[in-house]
């Protein structure tokens, strides 16, 4: 086992009312005296690692994401956190970790202001007041949430604007709590994209026009006014410098109503406490309060840029079946998704090429008639591979250590419920008083540890069945898709089990990104050994 001690440190936003006490330097203060006051940690590697700004609701933060695939390599030995609720908030998740996870790694599990110590605790599990105290965190945590939810509806209610930055066109008040004042840079943009629809122009030709000019996008007009670097963002590409205008961007500015002064919230919902993803709201239930900052554009030409992009124009694609390729294809330059120019003959090109006078996507013409059958015969070519290699012997061993795993969880199945019947009756021999308090609790903690270690021995077999079980879903996968390949077409099927990503090159060849293509690279080695 690892002496590598790991200390976890994590502040949320709503830590901010709590007040000094609980910041990344107070913590990390707290937990280096505590090394520093234990001689038995003298020496030990220390590593760290912090999570600030995430909510502890959920186990999808990056710092506790990296700490927890170290522990389970067994490179940890010893987790170090101020309180249970910095490890985290969510009742279920966090005595799942303190009563099974840890134990079974091996990994003490030490929370200073709980004075806890899992291993100076009885047992296998952690002490009832540990559960407690972790279901208390995730109500107040609850609780917490319900009082800012209210509190972010009367402020938007009000007007106010509660986002960390400014959309485009805007910039946060300085003087002024939760106003926005107008960026005259970008509100110029904005002004002008509405003048030319309202002239005519379409969504291509404006944002021609915006590139040929050189004018900032809404995304490098946040790097200007310094909020994209404040918030740490990440841009597609290779840099600030890679983002284009194109008709979809053109487009979003020109269907946003808050450019006439109104404010409009709760678009879209989290799906539940705790959770990240989010679900659109219907327009009815919309917060929409009008005229809470200063209006870029009136009402009448709004109004005119809608009737120019009505949705029978703008939004054409509604109501059709989408094309065979949709969400493979992008462009091996500017990584855009390519669209299907529909005709006689179907090409897909580069939304790239249709905002840029000058650029490489420019001359990306590929046939969707030709794409198809040069993308069935590479997978016809696979699925032969695949069959190829699949002989009786390697199908004969698979299915052996199938059996064979099997049958060790099921012996030590068998084993576990045996020492849960013994857990019975030792309680019944207590019961009786045929057995102290004193010896039940030892038998039991006993007990708790051989079902923990063997539950983990079927964990890990398990894992190696279901390996085993992809390998031969592959090969029944391979099979489905040559039999339907065989005199007939290409289907969405058939590509989703194979396919990727296609990237697509201006001389009109493409590269393909399989999903199988650690099964398929051994294919191919196995065939070439052969």
């Amino acid at each position: 086992m690892s002496d590598t001690i790991a200390l976890y440190i994590r502040l949320s936003a709503e830590d901010d009312n709590v007040g000094e006490s609980d910041s990344i330097k107070n913590q990390r203060d707290l937990l280096y005296d505590y090394l520093s006051l234990h001689e038995e940690f003298s020496g030990h590697k220390v590593l760290e690692f912090n999570d600030d700004g995430w909510s502890g609701t959920n186990f999808e933060r990056p710092g506790v994401k990296k700490l927890l695939e170290l522990a389970k390599k067994k490179e940890i030995g010893c987790i170090i956190v101020k309180d249970f609720s910095r490890f985290g908030r969510n009742f279920i998740d966090v005595c799942d970790y303190i009563d099974q996870i840890f134990p079974f790694l091996g990994i003490r599990f030490i929370a200073v202001n709980e004075n806890y110590d899992s291993s100076k605790s009885k047992g296998s599990t952690a002490p009832i007041d540990v559960a407690f105290k972790t279901l208390i965190h995730e109500m107040y945590s609850r609780d917490t949430s319900d009082k800012l939810t209210a509190i972010y509806r009367a402020k938007m209610a009000k007007g106010e604007h509660t986002c960390g930055i400014a959309f485009y066109g805007y910039l946060k008040s300085k003087t002024e709590k939760n106003k926005l004042v107008v960026d005259e840079p970008a509100a110029m943009v904005i002004r002008r994209i509405f003048q030319m629809a309202c002239d005519g122009m379409n969504l291509n030709e404006i944002a021609i026009t915006m590139n040929r000019e050189n004018i900032p996008t809404p995304i490098k007009q946040q790097y200007i006014n310094g909020s994209a670097k404040m918030r740490g963002w990440k841009i597609a590409g290779d840099g600030e410098d890679s983002v284009i205008w194109t008709r979809y961007a053109v487009k979003r500015i020109l269907r946003d109503e808050r450019y006439t002064g109104k404010m409009v919230f709760k678009k879209r919902t989290k799906v539940g406490f705790g959770s990240k993803k989010t679900v659109a709201v219907p327009q009815k239930d919309w917060i929409i309060v009008p005229d809470t900052h200063d209006a870029i554009i009136t009402e009448e030409v709004y109004a005119k840029a809608q009737s120019v992009f009505a949705p029978s124009k703008a939004c054409n694609i509604h109501g059709k079946k989408p094309h065979l390729f949709v969400g493979k294809l992008k462009c091996a330059y500017c990584n855009h998704s390519l669209s299907r120019q529909p005709g006689k003959e179907p090409v897909f090109v580069c939304a790239t090429s249709r905002a840029m006078s000058e650029a490489d996507c420019k001359n990306l013409h590929l046939s969707e008639e030709n794409l198809k059958r040069d993308l069935f015969s590479l997978i016809y070519h696979h699925a032969e591979l695949a069959l190829n290699a699949s002989d009786e012997d390697v199908k004969s061993k698979a299915a052996g250590q199938l059996c064979h795993l099997q049958r060790l969880i099921t012996d030590v199945g068998e084993r576990i419920d045996k020492i849960k019947l013994c857990k019975i009756l030792d309680f019944e021999e207590l019961s009786d008083g045929k057995l102290s308090k004193g010896e039940y609790m030892s038998r039991k903690a006993n007990y708790d540890e051989q079902i923990t270690v063997l539950k983990g021995q079927i964990e890990l077999w398990s894992n190696e069945i279901e390996k085993e079980q992809q390998k031969n879903s592959f090969g029944s996968r391979i099979k489905q898709a040559q039999s339907c390949v065989l005199g007939t077409e290409l289907t969405r099927d058939i590509l989703e089990q194979f396919v990727g990503q296609i990237r697509v090159y201006n001389d009109n060849t493409f590269e393909v990104v399989w999903n199988f293509r650690d099964n398929l690279q051994n294919t191919k080695e196995n065939e070439q050994n052969g």
